[in-house]
């Protein structure tokens, strides 16, 4: 499911976010650095609206069913279970969704009351807890490797041209910082802060960064075109205007000379 939500963004991206901001940055449409102000903010904006339905679609996780955090001990998670349960439990809750969302509130104690499956599911989420997941680092990494790998040739393929190079630059090191961050993240040698989003998971993390990714990716591609400038263009031209100016300034001096 994660890998064909990727895909529709990547084509939502390139096939109608890229054309809009490249449009906004075309020259002459607006002066530069406003043009350069409405690319960003149009290209912020629909990557924010985007993930904000995405976020919406996903649905609460179990720490904000219960109303706990990540650092949240048995003690208060079984506390505030106890306490939404006298709320919701299909005998005293008018709504006809009542067992439904009792049975989801009750999944999301059994999973993060026992210390082994709450560690799969920040992990791996609710899919890996359902597949009995363990953390393989072998496994992990591969999968990784696999998606690296296929979005560092997509962003190659876009990214073709000199007008790109630039842009294949920044791509490039934000692949690699979200790398550095996702294994550093899954394999435990990065632990979020307790302040930093406490109910958000390391696989949430890891599925926001993907999220972002093809928007940041044809957004590089838009402005690196906007700020590229062919050199060897440049000096073409400034050769010709000074052979023209040479010719021009050779033909006054035969005039001057002539009788």
């Amino acid at each position: 499911m994660a890998s064909e939500d990727n895909l529709v963004g990547f084509f939502f991206y390139v096939l109608f976010v890229y054309p809009a901001v490249s449009w906004v940055l075309k020259p002459g449409r607006f002066s530069a650095r406003k043009g350069l102000t409405y690319a960003i903010l149009l290209l912020v904006g629909i990557a924010a609206c985007k993930t904000a339905v995405d976020v919406v679609g996903r649905g609460p996780n179990h720490y904000s069913l219960l109303g706990v955090t990540r650092a949240s001990s048995a003690t208060e998670i079984k506390r505030a279970y106890k306490k939404l349960s006298l709320e919701l439990h299909p005998d005293k809750h008018p709504s006809p969704n009542a067992m439904d969302e009792f049975e989801r509130m009750k999944s999301a104690y059994d999973t993060l009351m026992d210390m082994e499956l709450r560690d799969v599911y920040d992990k791996f989420g609710a899919d890996g807890v359902k597949a009995n997941r363990r953390l393989d680092e072998y496994q992990l990494l591969v999968e990784i490797a696999v998606y690296y790998a296929t979005w560092g040739v997509l962003a190659y393929i876009l990214t073709l041209g000199k007008s790109s190079s630039g842009a294949r630059s920044w791509v490039f090191t934000g692949q690699i910082v979200m790398l550095v961050l996702e294994v550093s993240l899954m394999l435990q040698e990065l632990k979020l802060p307790g302040w930093f989003l406490p109910r958000t998971t390391e696989h949430e993390m890891v599925w926001l960064l993907h999220e972002l990714f093809p928007a940041y990716m044809n957004g590089c591609r838009c402005i690196g075109s906007f700020f590229y400038v062919d050199a060897a263009a440049q000096a073409r031209a400034l050769l010709l205007q000074l052979a023209e100016q040479h010719t021009a300034l050779l033909a006054a001096v035969r005039a001057l000379r002539a009788p």
